[in-house]
């Protein structure tokens, strides 16, 4: 079953592989899964709008690979499946799996435009380890 959670903006929620994480991170009560900075939201915003398919939501997903084991993935999806926790950041509509939720609980999203380029940013309370490009992590 779907679950929808409307947060105000800052907050969303990203999808993981389907190990469990050694030492999980537990959520004080109450808190949102995934925390969604204003800029992802601005982005991502900006992204929908030049799709032009209002339909569309952000999937953030963890699939076995990368460096360290573990790497993030993300894509636009217009279906929500039964297992999907969808989280409410602004006018942006965030989906995770339930096997990838679990390694991404608590877990802050953000998007950077530096010097070295953009990017997508995921600070993971659940990680023991990333890898220098920050794309891919452990448990």
């Amino acid at each position: 079953m779907s679950s929808c959670q409307s947060h105000g903006a800052g907050t969303s929620c990203a999808s993981t592989a389907t190990a469990s994480p050694a030492l999980p991170f537990t959520l004080p009560e109450g808190a949102a899964p995934l925390k969604v900075s204003d800029a992802v939201i601005s982005k991502v915003g900006t992204m929908l709008a030049e799709e032009g398919d209002p339909n569309l939501k952000l999937r953030i997903f963890v699939t076995g690979g990368g460096c360290s084991g573990f790497q993030y993935g993300f894509a636009f999806d217009e279906e929500s499946k039964d297992d999907d926790t969808c989280v409410e950041a602004g006018a942006v509509k965030v989906l995770v799996d339930a096997s990838s939720l679990q390694f991404m609980l608590g877990a802050e999203i953000d998007y950077e435009e530096n010097l070295e380029g953009s990017r997508f940013v995921i600070r993971n309370p659940n990680a023991a380890s990333t890898c220098g490009c920050g794309s891919s992590f452990s448990v």
